[in-house]
């Protein structure tokens, strides 16, 4: 048993995650011990209380604050004791959800609304607090479930048993190329290659050991009188994520406006954006590949800009321009507020070139003139540029490439002034000292176009959350697809954080295409 996770668990087997734990084999029966430990010191509560969330692409329950705030505790002293075992640990305190609908048609948006408006969630349920092993070979894998049998064939085949789970490689589903994939057995341990339509694809749970079991509630038969039954709010509006079935984020204990109305008296926003498809990530080692000898670009892929602006050749290696792909995303985005009816007063930028690219289609998409605004305090998180800070284009070099520019401008934090090292916090704190700054000196509603790292970091603690250890820092980014999207609108008690009035935009990866296959 390489890794324990726990997790909370409602009736009919929706789960909430809320600890994470890697553990070798032998301390199982201390881990065991210690969450029964915690537990029973504790007056259990008679119930656990839900309320409805709606979003435009999400609908669910979210466990009450005072109950999350119980089994939040839980989860810290559960880590705290650990700690003191020799066990490394950290806590997984998210918003504990039951997803009812995701990702659903917009135009059921009105419909399924109006029936989760009609939940009382009140009727009681069992809550139970259960540890699990996670397989070691469950590391950046996919876990699929076996619905055909296979017999093998060829020597390098898996055979296949109903029932069964395989692990496959992340991403090698989307690399196949005649629908056979390379596994490893859940069973046997025996790894071969297997067809994938024999297979389908189920959540890593269903691969975990269960270890123990705990009831969380007190009075778990007792119905709740009928003046106990508390009065369900409007549903608020969920920032939700990217994942499979775990909308991220906090609700509010407001009631904001749902981003499908209008709001009678508009409130401040602002948008922050990640920029789109860069070249680099995109295609590797681009440089030498798209340069003659004598300095000329030469666009190789179709997905390669058709023109890229004229500098150092050797600046674009940690300052990538966007695909042609980048472009067109920020170019739906643009369009999509601009359906929307979004009014943007000023725009900001990184000083990265794919930043600033992206910007200049999202104003176009928008049909906006307004002049951008390069502020070197957007660049994202300095640890990630050991060799200090890219060599980026100046203004007069912008200008002259056909960029909107506003030559005015002066930045918040000059590039002179960014530190040479600086850890999470300190990106944290200079993010939010700096969209407090340009909060102070705009009016009207403000574009942002940054980092991955940058939705949160700008918004975190201007929402009153807390600055997340660098780990999660890390985790954060690899979930903000390109060209992601987050709107921070201004209430009564300060700024909360609001999925945009508009679809995300999503894509599947495209491999290159070798022609010389068919022959």
């Amino acid at each position: 048993m390489s890794g324990i996770r726990s997790w909370i668990r409602i009736h009919r087997d929706s789960m909430f995650s809320t600890l994470v734990r890697w553990a070798p084999d032998e301390s199982s029966e201390e881990l065991v011990n210690a969450l029964e430990n915690i537990v029973n010191q504790d007056e259990l509560p008679g119930h656990v209380e839900l309320e409805t969330y709606v979003s435009p692409n999400f609908m669910g329950l979210f466990v009450k604050e005072t109950d999350t705030e119980w089994l939040k505790n839980i989860a810290i002293r559960y880590v705290n004791k650990l700690t003191s075992l020799g066990i490394s640990a950290e806590p997984q305190v998210k918003s504990l959800h039951l997803t009812l609908v995701y990702q659903f048609p917009s135009n059921l948006y009105q419909q399924l609304r109006l029936m989760a408006e009609k939940l009382t969630p009140t009727i009681p349920a069992n809550w139970e607090l259960r540890l699990y092993s996670r397989d070691s070979r469950l590391q950046n894998a996919h876990v699929h479930k076996v619905t055909h049998a296979h017999v093998p064939r060829e020597h390098d085949e898996l055979e296949l048993r109903v029932g069964d789970y395989i692990y496959i490689p992340e991403g090698a589903c989307n690399t196949s190329t005649d629908g056979w994939v390379e596994g490893v057995s859940w069973l046997t341990g025996i790894s071969g290659h297997l067809p994938l339509n024999h297979t389908k694809r189920t959540a890593e749970s269903d691969s975990w050991t269960l270890h123990t079991t705990m009831q969380l509630t007190g009075n778990k038969n007792k119905i709740l009188e009928k003046e106990e039954i508390p009065v369900v709010r409007k549903p608020s509006v969920l920032l939700p994520n990217d994942s499979t079935d775990s909308p991220d984020g906090i609700p509010t204990t407001n009631e904001p406006i749902e981003a499908s109305e209008a709001p009678s008296n508009p409130s401040r926003q602002i948008f922050i954006c990640r920029h789109g498809e860069r070249v680099d990530f995109t295609f590797g080692a681009w440089i030498p590949y798209c340069f003659e000898s004598n300095g000329s670009y030469v666009r190789r892929d179709l997905n390669m800009p058709k023109e890229i602006p004229s500098r150092n050749i050797q600046d674009f290696q940690n300052d990538s321009p966007l695909t042609t792909v980048g472009e067109v995303q920020a170019s739906l985005v643009g369009e999509a507020m601009k359906s929307s009816s979004i009014k943007i007063d000023v725009a900001f930028t990184s000083p990265s070139l794919r930043c600033i690219q992206t910007l200049a289609h999202i104003l176009k998409g928008l049909d906006s003139n307004i002049p951008m605004k390069i502020e070197p305090g957007l660049i994202e998180w300095l640890a990630w540029y050991p060799n200090g800070v890219p060599v980026w284009m100046t203004s007069e070099e912008l200008i002259g490439a056909g960029f909107n520019v506003d030559e005015s401008y002066e930045p918040v934090i000059k590039t002179k002034e960014l530190p040479l090292r600086e850890n999470a916090a300190q990106y944290y704190e200079r993010s939010y000292e700096l969209i407090k700054q340009i909060i102070e000196s705009t009016v009207g509603n403000i574009l942002i176009v940054a980092h991955a790292a940058s939705l949160a970091a700008c918004t975190r603690q201007l929402t009153g959350g807390r600055v997340p250890p660098a780990a999660e820092v890390t985790k954060l980014v690899q979930r903000v697809p390109y060209l992601a999207c987050l709107t921070a609108r201004e209430g009564l008690d300060g700024w909360q954080v609001h999925p945009p009035p508009f679809p995300p935009i999503t894509h599947t990866s495209n491999t290159r295409f070798d022609w010389k296959v068919l022959m």
